[in-house]
């Protein structure tokens, strides 16, 4: 593994110069409106030729709560993810981020909200040709003003802070374990500072015990930063772990979000086959 060069400087001696010009002042902020939750969705409709994906479907995601999505294949939870992301227009509703509505948000108000969110992809979605650390520096190269150098020190900050060693900075994803793409994925995500960290299926592929310790960086992390996190997974042992709320799609809409033990007494069909089939908590 390739050791850090010398004349970049470590994220204690940097990251404070850095960190004052990590600021996204100069980006527009969006107006406030529609409360303090970072997502509000109304009658949201998505379809494919005949197919119906959504129908009228509601979902408030409130500030601070890392809210756990589940649902059948085919229930539309990518989808929904896509929607909300900007990468898929549905066909009709509205989506807020951050009191802001996407579809009517213009170039410098669509930066804003690009820039106070994360991705995580399920893949990891990393550049094949871009090392660890340069691919933590995208995000901050091009949300910030930061210089090279100073975007550098940030990403190893970052890197700290998901867990990952320093020594990994110049690996190329080629050369990193499952976890380790993870967590490049997720300090990613946290580079400039989001607010709001979507992840779809951040612990699909991983052994029980780096997907608990991935659970556990995920949760200790919203909690010390306050983060709102919207998470797609099938993984039981992730949404008793740390989700606040889970949102159940099914029947093309959220048809129930509530706190776990709640979900657990529900009696509609696909939600208690859910927690009470084979494979379910309740059971145990």
């Amino acid at each position: 593994m390739s050791e850090e060069p010398q004349d970049i400087e470590t994220p204690a001696q940097d990251s404070g110069k850095a960190r004052d010009k990590l600021s996204l002042n100069h980006v527009a902020k969006p107006k406030s409106g529609q409360g303090d939750d970072p997502v509000v969705i109304e009658k949201l409709n998505n379809r494919f030729g005949d197919h119906v994906i959504h129908q009228d479907l509601d979902l408030v995601v409130k500030r601070g709560e890392v809210l756990g999505v589940v649902g059948g294949s085919g229930s539309g939870k990518t989808v929904l993810l896509n929607s909300i992301l900007g990468l898929q227009r549905p066909l009709s509703g509205e989506i807020h981020l951050f009191g802001q509505k996407l579809m009517d948000a213009k170039p410098a108000q669509a930066q804003a909200i690009r820039a106070k969110t994360g991705v995580l992809f399920q893949s990891g979605a990393l550049f094949s040709t871009l090392s660890v650390a340069e691919n933590i520096m995208t995000p901050i190269l091009e949300f910030t003003r930061l210089s090279p150098r100073e975007a550098r020190s940030v990403a190893l900050l970052k890197m700290s802070m998901a867990g990952l060693p320093l020594r990994a900075a110049d690996l190329m994803p080629s050369e990193l374990s499952g976890g380790m793409i993870k967590r490049t994925a997720l300090a990613r995500a946290l580079a400039v500072d989001a607010e709001l960290i979507f992840l779809d299926e951040p612990t699909a592929g991983l052994d029980p015990i780096g997907a608990a310790a991935f659970d556990e960086l995920i949760r200790g992390l919203a909690d010390s930063l306050g983060l709102t996190v919207f998470m797609i997974t099938h993984d039981l042992d992730s949404l008793y772990a740390i989700c606040d709320e889970i949102a159940v799609l099914a029947d093309r809409h959220v048809v129930l979000k509530d706190r776990i033990e709640v979900l657990e007494k529900s009696d509609h069909p696909w939600i208690h086959e859910y927690f009470h089939g084979p494979r379910g908590r309740v059971k145990r």
